[in-house]
Protein backbone atom coordinates (compact mmCIF):
# COMPACT_ATOMS: atom_id res chain seq x y z
CA UNK A 1 0.00 0.00 0.00
CA UNK A 2 1.25 3.49 -0.29
CA UNK A 3 2.82 5.15 1.90
CA UNK A 4 0.80 7.82 1.47
CA UNK A 5 -2.80 6.52 2.19
CA UNK A 6 -0.84 4.34 5.33
CA UNK A 7 0.44 7.94 7.06
CA UNK A 8 -3.47 8.91 6.43
CA UNK A 9 -4.92 5.92 8.03
CA UNK A 10 -2.64 6.01 10.72
CA UNK A 11 -3.29 9.83 11.30
CA UNK A 12 -7.34 9.23 11.17
CA UNK A 13 -6.73 6.09 13.70
CA UNK A 14 -4.70 8.42 15.94
CA UNK A 15 -6.64 11.73 15.58
CA UNK A 16 -10.25 9.89 16.60
CA UNK A 17 -9.79 9.90 19.99
CA UNK A 18 -8.57 13.27 20.51
CA UNK A 19 -11.43 14.29 18.38
CA UNK A 20 -13.76 12.03 20.62
CA UNK A 21 -11.87 14.35 23.57
CA UNK A 22 -12.55 17.77 22.12
CA UNK A 23 -16.54 16.34 21.30
CA UNK A 24 -16.62 15.38 25.22
CA UNK A 25 -15.61 18.72 26.19
CA UNK A 26 -17.36 21.17 23.94
CA UNK A 27 -20.53 18.84 25.21
CA UNK A 28 -19.29 19.60 28.92
CA UNK A 29 -18.53 23.22 28.26
CA UNK A 30 -22.01 23.67 26.79
CA UNK A 31 -23.95 22.35 29.47
CA UNK A 32 -22.07 24.43 32.54
CA UNK A 33 -22.48 27.71 30.27
CA UNK A 34 -26.52 26.76 29.45
CA UNK A 35 -26.53 25.82 33.16
CA UNK A 36 -25.20 29.38 34.74
CA UNK A 37 -27.33 31.08 32.54
CA UNK A 38 -30.42 29.27 33.22
CA UNK A 39 -30.11 28.77 37.05
CA UNK A 40 -32.38 30.96 38.81
CA UNK A 41 -30.61 31.17 42.34
CA UNK A 42 -27.90 32.70 39.83
CA UNK A 43 -30.00 34.99 38.29
CA UNK A 44 -31.15 35.95 41.62
CA UNK A 45 -27.76 36.87 42.89
CA UNK A 46 -26.36 38.20 39.92
CA UNK A 47 -29.69 40.57 39.58
CA UNK A 48 -28.45 41.71 42.97
CA UNK A 49 -25.26 42.97 41.82
CA UNK A 50 -27.04 46.29 40.57
CA UNK A 51 -27.77 47.14 43.81
CA UNK A 52 -23.90 48.25 44.58
CA UNK A 53 -23.94 50.58 41.76
CA UNK A 54 -27.16 52.34 43.26
CA UNK A 55 -25.71 51.98 46.59
CA UNK A 56 -22.59 53.76 45.29
CA UNK A 57 -24.40 56.76 43.69
CA UNK A 58 -26.30 57.29 46.96
CA UNK A 59 -23.38 57.99 48.85
CA UNK A 60 -22.01 60.27 46.38
CA UNK A 61 -25.32 62.01 46.22
CA UNK A 62 -24.02 63.60 49.64
CA UNK A 63 -21.79 65.62 47.42
CA UNK A 64 -24.75 66.81 45.59
CA UNK A 65 -27.71 69.86 46.65
CA UNK A 66 -30.53 68.65 48.41
CA UNK A 67 -33.34 70.87 47.16
CA UNK A 68 -36.42 70.92 48.52
CA UNK A 69 -40.58 72.62 48.37
CA UNK A 70 -42.24 73.64 51.34
CA UNK A 71 -45.38 74.69 52.07
CA UNK A 72 -46.30 75.46 55.96
CA UNK A 73 -49.42 76.96 57.63
CA UNK A 74 -49.96 77.65 61.25
CA UNK A 75 -52.52 79.01 63.27
CA UNK A 76 -51.49 80.37 66.53
CA UNK A 77 -53.44 81.66 69.52
CA UNK A 78 -53.32 83.68 71.87
CA UNK A 79 -52.56 86.64 69.77
CA UNK A 80 -49.58 89.27 70.52
CA UNK A 81 -50.38 92.93 70.31
CA UNK A 82 -50.38 96.26 71.64
CA UNK A 83 -52.92 99.01 71.75
CA UNK A 84 -51.26 102.44 70.96
CA UNK A 85 -54.07 105.53 70.37
CA UNK A 86 -56.79 103.12 70.42
CA UNK A 87 -55.23 101.33 67.49
CA UNK A 88 -54.57 97.43 67.77
CA UNK A 89 -50.38 96.48 66.59
CA UNK A 90 -50.37 92.99 66.00
CA UNK A 91 -46.68 91.44 66.18
CA UNK A 92 -47.65 88.27 64.05
CA UNK A 93 -50.59 86.78 62.20
CA UNK A 94 -52.38 84.81 63.84
CA UNK A 95 -52.96 82.66 60.06
CA UNK A 96 -49.39 82.17 58.73
CA UNK A 97 -48.50 80.98 55.67
CA UNK A 98 -45.22 79.86 54.47
CA UNK A 99 -44.33 78.29 50.72
CA UNK A 100 -40.80 78.25 49.76
CA UNK A 101 -37.95 76.40 47.81
CA UNK A 102 -35.10 75.46 50.47
CA UNK A 103 -31.49 73.98 49.67
CA UNK A 104 -28.57 72.47 51.12
CA UNK A 105 -25.41 71.70 49.51
CA UNK A 106 -22.28 69.97 51.81
CA UNK A 107 -19.14 71.70 51.59
CA UNK A 108 -16.73 69.76 53.47
CA UNK A 109 -17.07 66.89 55.86
CA UNK A 110 -13.32 66.14 56.47
CA UNK A 111 -13.17 62.75 53.82
CA UNK A 112 -16.29 61.40 56.00
CA UNK A 113 -18.52 60.71 52.47
CA UNK A 114 -15.34 59.64 50.47
CA UNK A 115 -15.29 57.06 52.74
CA UNK A 116 -18.57 56.17 52.85
CA UNK A 117 -18.27 55.92 48.82
CA UNK A 118 -15.35 53.50 49.05
CA UNK A 119 -17.18 51.72 51.34
CA UNK A 120 -20.08 51.03 49.00
CA UNK A 121 -17.56 50.43 45.99
CA UNK A 122 -15.54 47.74 48.21
CA UNK A 123 -19.33 46.24 48.47
CA UNK A 124 -20.09 46.08 45.04
CA UNK A 125 -16.50 44.44 44.37
CA UNK A 126 -17.34 41.72 47.02
CA UNK A 127 -20.93 41.16 45.12
CA UNK A 128 -19.30 40.65 41.94
CA UNK A 129 -16.61 37.78 44.03
CA UNK A 130 -19.92 36.14 46.12
CA UNK A 131 -21.59 35.68 42.34
CA UNK A 132 -18.43 34.93 40.94
CA UNK A 133 -17.35 32.00 43.71
CA UNK A 134 -21.25 30.54 43.17
CA UNK A 135 -20.52 30.33 39.65
CA UNK A 136 -17.72 28.71 39.80
CA UNK A 137 -19.05 26.31 42.67
CA UNK A 138 -22.39 25.41 40.46
CA UNK A 139 -20.44 24.85 37.19
CA UNK A 140 -17.89 22.36 38.90
CA UNK A 141 -20.88 20.68 40.49
CA UNK A 142 -22.39 20.32 36.93
CA UNK A 143 -19.15 19.30 35.71
CA UNK A 144 -19.04 16.55 38.83
CA UNK A 145 -22.42 15.47 37.69
CA UNK A 146 -21.42 15.45 34.23
CA UNK A 147 -18.34 13.06 35.45
CA UNK A 148 -21.02 10.62 36.91
CA UNK A 149 -22.63 10.17 33.57
CA UNK A 150 -19.70 9.17 32.31
CA UNK A 151 -19.04 6.84 34.98
CA UNK A 152 -22.26 5.31 34.84
CA UNK A 153 -22.12 5.02 31.08
CA UNK A 154 -18.71 3.36 31.04
CA UNK A 155 -19.75 1.10 34.06
CA UNK A 156 -22.76 0.10 31.67
CA UNK A 157 -21.11 -0.82 28.59
CA UNK A 158 -18.86 -2.79 31.14
CA UNK A 159 -21.56 -5.05 32.48
CA UNK A 160 -22.97 -5.30 28.89
CA UNK A 161 -20.10 -6.90 27.33
CA UNK A 162 -20.13 -9.01 30.44
CA UNK A 163 -23.89 -10.26 30.03
CA UNK A 164 -22.91 -10.74 26.16
CA UNK A 165 -20.11 -13.17 27.28
CA UNK A 166 -22.34 -15.13 29.79
CA UNK A 167 -24.86 -15.64 27.45
CA UNK A 168 -22.60 -17.04 25.29
CA UNK A 169 -21.02 -19.27 27.55
CA UNK A 170 -24.70 -20.29 28.66
CA UNK A 171 -25.57 -21.13 24.94
CA UNK A 172 -21.90 -23.44 25.10
CA UNK A 173 -23.38 -24.83 27.85
CA UNK A 174 -26.85 -25.83 26.75
CA UNK A 175 -25.18 -27.40 23.65
CA UNK A 176 -23.18 -29.29 25.53
CA UNK A 177 -25.89 -30.77 27.76
CA UNK A 178 -27.91 -31.37 24.33
CA UNK A 179 -25.33 -33.97 23.71
CA UNK A 180 -24.54 -35.28 26.59
CA UNK A 181 -21.09 -33.64 27.72
CA UNK A 182 -22.48 -31.16 30.06
CA UNK A 183 -23.70 -31.02 33.41
CA UNK A 184 -26.73 -29.16 34.56
CA UNK A 185 -24.70 -27.38 37.62
CA UNK A 186 -22.66 -25.40 34.80
CA UNK A 187 -25.55 -24.34 33.15
CA UNK A 188 -27.00 -23.08 36.77
CA UNK A 189 -23.61 -21.98 37.93
CA UNK A 190 -23.80 -20.00 34.61
CA UNK A 191 -27.53 -18.53 35.32
CA UNK A 192 -26.46 -17.33 38.55
CA UNK A 193 -23.95 -15.02 37.34
CA UNK A 194 -25.98 -13.90 34.39
CA UNK A 195 -28.56 -12.65 37.03
CA UNK A 196 -26.36 -11.27 38.98
CA UNK A 197 -24.81 -8.98 35.97
CA UNK A 198 -28.51 -7.90 34.55
CA UNK A 199 -29.03 -6.61 38.58
CA UNK A 200 -25.85 -4.85 38.49
CA UNK A 201 -26.39 -3.26 35.30
CA UNK A 202 -30.40 -2.43 36.55
CA UNK A 203 -29.03 -0.95 39.50
CA UNK A 204 -26.51 1.30 36.77
CA UNK A 205 -29.24 2.36 34.30
CA UNK A 206 -31.68 3.49 37.36
CA UNK A 207 -28.26 5.45 39.09
CA UNK A 208 -28.08 6.76 35.27
CA UNK A 209 -31.71 7.64 34.99
CA UNK A 210 -31.28 10.15 38.59
CA UNK A 211 -27.72 12.07 37.38
CA UNK A 212 -29.62 12.69 34.36
CA UNK A 213 -32.50 14.09 35.86
CA UNK A 214 -29.78 16.38 38.04
CA UNK A 215 -28.20 17.55 35.25
CA UNK A 216 -31.29 18.58 33.66
CA UNK A 217 -32.57 20.21 36.65
CA UNK A 218 -29.20 22.09 37.22
CA UNK A 219 -28.67 22.92 33.60
CA UNK A 220 -32.40 23.30 32.31
CA UNK A 221 -32.00 21.21 29.65
CA UNK A 222 -33.14 17.73 28.25
CA UNK A 223 -30.54 15.43 28.15
CA UNK A 224 -31.34 12.14 28.32
CA UNK A 225 -30.69 10.42 24.59
CA UNK A 226 -27.16 12.84 24.47
CA UNK A 227 -26.19 11.56 27.65
CA UNK A 228 -26.02 8.22 26.66
CA UNK A 229 -22.45 9.26 24.52
CA UNK A 230 -21.26 11.22 27.29
CA UNK A 231 -18.27 8.21 27.91
CA UNK A 232 -14.93 10.18 28.39
CA UNK A 233 -13.10 11.11 30.97
CA UNK A 234 -11.44 14.64 31.08
CA UNK A 235 -7.82 13.60 32.29
CA UNK A 236 -4.06 13.72 31.99
CA UNK A 237 -1.44 11.38 33.20
CA UNK A 238 0.46 13.84 34.83
CA UNK A 239 1.29 15.12 38.26
CA UNK A 240 0.58 19.10 39.29
CA UNK A 241 3.10 20.50 41.62
CA UNK A 242 1.80 21.77 44.90
CA UNK A 243 3.63 25.25 44.99
CA UNK A 244 2.22 25.85 41.01
CA UNK A 245 -0.78 25.19 42.06
CA UNK A 246 -1.14 27.44 45.10
CA UNK A 247 0.60 30.15 43.50
CA UNK A 248 -1.91 30.16 40.82
CA UNK A 249 -4.12 29.60 42.97
CA UNK A 250 -3.22 32.92 45.07
CA UNK A 251 -4.35 35.14 41.93
CA UNK A 252 -7.21 32.86 40.98
CA UNK A 253 -8.85 31.40 43.58
CA UNK A 254 -12.39 32.29 44.17
CA UNK A 255 -12.78 31.72 47.77
CA UNK A 256 -9.55 33.70 48.26
CA UNK A 257 -10.73 36.52 46.58
CA UNK A 258 -14.02 36.44 48.01
CA UNK A 259 -11.83 36.13 51.67
CA UNK A 260 -9.84 39.29 50.41
CA UNK A 261 -12.92 41.27 49.19
CA UNK A 262 -14.28 40.86 52.54
CA UNK A 263 -11.39 42.15 53.92
CA UNK A 264 -11.37 45.35 52.53
CA UNK A 265 -14.79 46.01 52.93
CA UNK A 266 -14.35 45.71 56.59
CA UNK A 267 -11.13 48.10 56.32
CA UNK A 268 -13.22 50.43 54.28
CA UNK A 269 -15.87 50.31 57.09
CA UNK A 270 -13.10 50.98 59.96
CA UNK A 271 -12.22 54.21 58.25
CA UNK A 272 -15.69 54.79 57.75
CA UNK A 273 -16.52 54.75 61.46
CA UNK A 274 -13.14 56.43 62.16
CA UNK A 275 -14.83 59.67 60.56
CA UNK A 276 -17.82 59.64 62.71
CA UNK A 277 -16.44 62.45 65.00
CA UNK A 278 -15.65 64.91 61.75
CA UNK A 279 -17.29 68.04 61.86
CA UNK A 280 -19.40 68.70 58.51
CA UNK A 281 -19.74 72.06 57.21
CA UNK A 282 -22.79 73.16 55.03
CA UNK A 283 -24.19 75.41 52.75
CA UNK A 284 -27.82 76.31 52.75
CA UNK A 285 -30.39 78.92 51.29
CA UNK A 286 -33.78 79.34 50.18
CA UNK A 287 -36.74 81.80 48.62
CA UNK A 288 -40.24 82.23 49.02
CA UNK A 289 -43.32 83.91 49.90
CA UNK A 290 -44.53 84.23 53.62
CA UNK A 291 -46.61 86.16 55.37
CA UNK A 292 -45.78 88.66 59.09
CA UNK A 293 -43.63 91.00 57.56
CA UNK A 294 -44.00 94.50 58.39
CA UNK A 295 -44.26 97.63 57.20
CA UNK A 296 -47.64 96.69 55.79
CA UNK A 297 -50.02 93.79 56.65
CA UNK A 298 -48.93 91.05 58.60
CA UNK A 299 -51.48 88.99 56.48
CA UNK A 300 -49.44 89.89 53.08
CA UNK A 301 -47.41 87.21 51.30
CA UNK A 302 -43.97 88.79 51.00
CA UNK A 303 -40.87 87.45 48.72
CA UNK A 304 -38.33 86.55 51.06
CA UNK A 305 -34.88 84.72 50.47
CA UNK A 306 -31.75 83.63 53.04
CA UNK A 307 -28.24 82.24 52.66
CA UNK A 308 -26.04 80.69 55.27
CA UNK A 309 -23.61 78.13 56.61
CA UNK A 310 -23.90 75.67 59.21
CA UNK A 311 -21.05 73.46 61.00
CA UNK A 312 -22.19 70.61 63.02
CA UNK A 313 -19.89 69.39 65.11
CA UNK A 314 -20.16 65.92 67.15
CA UNK A 315 -20.04 66.39 70.68
CA UNK A 316 -21.67 63.60 72.72
CA UNK A 317 -23.54 60.39 70.82
CA UNK A 318 -24.71 58.75 74.03
CA UNK A 319 -21.03 56.39 72.92
CA UNK A 320 -22.53 55.70 69.64
CA UNK A 321 -20.28 56.51 67.56
CA UNK A 322 -16.96 55.09 69.73
CA UNK A 323 -19.25 51.24 69.65
CA UNK A 324 -19.47 51.19 65.81
CA UNK A 325 -15.76 51.87 65.49
CA UNK A 326 -15.36 49.18 68.07
CA UNK A 327 -17.43 47.01 65.96
CA UNK A 328 -15.67 47.33 62.80
CA UNK A 329 -12.41 47.27 64.97
CA UNK A 330 -13.53 43.10 65.70
CA UNK A 331 -15.53 42.50 62.25
CA UNK A 332 -11.61 43.57 60.18
CA UNK A 333 -9.66 41.40 62.84
CA UNK A 334 -12.30 38.84 61.82
CA UNK A 335 -11.83 39.13 58.23
CA UNK A 336 -8.03 38.72 58.56
CA UNK A 337 -8.46 35.44 60.62
CA UNK A 338 -11.33 34.73 57.73
CA UNK A 339 -8.88 34.99 55.00
CA UNK A 340 -5.93 33.21 57.32
CA UNK A 341 -8.65 30.40 57.31
CA UNK A 342 -9.20 29.98 53.81
CA UNK A 343 -5.19 30.04 52.44
CA UNK A 344 -4.47 27.51 55.25
CA UNK A 345 -7.72 24.86 54.00
CA UNK A 346 -6.72 25.93 50.40
CA UNK A 347 -3.40 25.19 50.76
CA UNK A 348 -4.40 21.08 52.40
CA UNK A 349 -7.00 21.00 49.85
CA UNK A 350 -4.43 21.30 47.16
CA UNK A 351 -1.75 19.17 49.20
CA UNK A 352 -4.56 16.51 49.87
CA UNK A 353 -5.93 16.50 46.06
CA UNK A 354 -2.65 16.08 44.60
CA UNK A 355 -1.48 13.47 47.00
CA UNK A 356 -5.07 12.01 45.61
CA UNK A 357 -3.86 12.77 41.99
CA UNK A 358 -1.05 10.94 42.05
CA UNK A 359 -2.36 7.56 43.79
CA UNK A 360 -5.47 7.44 41.12
CA UNK A 361 -2.67 8.14 38.21
CA UNK A 362 -0.92 4.90 39.23
CA UNK A 363 -3.98 2.93 39.88
CA UNK A 364 -5.14 4.05 36.31
CA UNK A 365 -1.61 3.04 34.44
CA UNK A 366 -2.06 -0.33 36.40
CA UNK A 367 -5.13 -1.07 35.77
CA UNK A 368 -4.28 -1.11 32.09
CA UNK A 369 -2.04 -3.89 32.70
CA UNK A 370 -4.07 -5.36 35.06
CA UNK A 371 -6.83 -4.92 32.29
CA UNK A 372 -4.77 -6.63 29.43
CA UNK A 373 -3.89 -9.75 31.55
CA UNK A 374 -7.07 -10.13 32.30
CA UNK A 375 -8.23 -10.37 29.30
CA UNK A 376 -5.59 -12.45 28.52
CA UNK A 377 -6.01 -14.86 31.32
CA UNK A 378 -10.02 -15.40 30.17
CA UNK A 379 -8.91 -15.52 26.28
CA UNK A 380 -6.77 -18.94 27.28
CA UNK A 381 -10.26 -20.67 30.42
CA UNK A 382 -12.25 -19.87 27.09
CA UNK A 383 -9.50 -21.80 25.21
CA UNK A 384 -8.84 -24.72 27.83
CA UNK A 385 -13.02 -24.77 28.55
CA UNK A 386 -13.28 -25.69 24.69
CA UNK A 387 -11.26 -28.39 25.00
CA UNK A 388 -12.68 -29.68 28.75
CA UNK A 389 -9.30 -28.82 30.81
CA UNK A 390 -11.13 -26.63 33.15
CA UNK A 391 -14.34 -26.50 34.61
CA UNK A 392 -17.09 -23.92 34.09
CA UNK A 393 -16.15 -22.47 37.97
CA UNK A 394 -13.24 -21.55 36.58
CA UNK A 395 -14.23 -20.08 33.06
CA UNK A 396 -16.54 -17.81 35.08
CA UNK A 397 -13.77 -16.59 37.59
CA UNK A 398 -11.93 -15.77 34.50
CA UNK A 399 -14.66 -13.37 33.19
CA UNK A 400 -15.46 -12.15 36.53
CA UNK A 401 -11.71 -11.25 36.85
CA UNK A 402 -11.86 -9.49 33.93
CA UNK A 403 -15.61 -7.24 34.54
CA UNK A 404 -13.28 -6.23 37.78
CA UNK A 405 -10.64 -5.08 35.74
CA UNK A 406 -12.42 -2.81 33.83
CA UNK A 407 -14.57 -1.81 36.95
CA UNK A 408 -11.46 -0.89 38.64
CA UNK A 409 -9.75 0.66 35.71
CA UNK A 410 -13.42 2.77 34.99
CA UNK A 411 -13.42 3.53 38.67
CA UNK A 412 -9.75 4.57 39.14
CA UNK A 413 -10.08 6.93 35.70
CA UNK A 414 -12.80 8.49 37.43
CA UNK A 415 -11.17 9.18 40.68
CA UNK A 416 -8.23 10.97 38.64
CA UNK A 417 -10.75 13.46 36.72
CA UNK A 418 -12.47 14.00 39.63
CA UNK A 419 -9.67 15.13 41.43
CA UNK A 420 -7.92 16.79 38.79
CA UNK A 421 -11.67 18.48 38.23
CA UNK A 422 -10.91 19.93 41.89
CA UNK A 423 -7.58 21.27 41.70
CA UNK A 424 -9.30 23.25 38.58
CA UNK A 425 -11.51 24.47 40.60
CA UNK A 426 -9.04 25.46 43.60
CA UNK A 427 -6.34 27.20 40.64
CA UNK A 428 -9.54 29.18 39.54
CA UNK A 429 -9.42 27.79 36.44
CA UNK A 430 -12.76 28.64 33.79
CA UNK A 431 -12.86 26.14 31.58
CA UNK A 432 -16.36 26.80 29.78
CA UNK A 433 -17.18 29.99 28.00
CA UNK A 434 -17.09 33.28 29.48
Amino acid sequence: MNKKYLFSIFSLVVSLPVLAQNNQSSALNEIVAKAIDYYPKLKEQKAQLEIGDIKTDISKSKFRPNVTADASYHHVYPNSYVEQGGNKLEFFPLNQWNTAVNMSQLVFDFGKTNSEIAKSKSEKVLSENLFKNTSFNFAYQVANVYNGIVFLNKSIDAIDAQIEVLNGTKKMIESRIKYGVGIEFDLVSTQVKLNDALNRKTELENGLKKQVILLNTLSGTATTTDSKGYKLFDYELTEHNADSVFSIAQSNNTELTTARSKQNVAATELKVTEKNWAPSLVFMGGLGYKNGYLPGSLYDMKFNYNVGAGLSIPIYTGGRNDNQHNISKVNYKAAQYNLDAVSINLKKDIEQNIADESTAKQKVIFSSTQLEQAQKALDIANSRFKNGVITNIELLDAQSNLLKAKVDKIQFEYQLATTQLELKRLMGIQFWGK
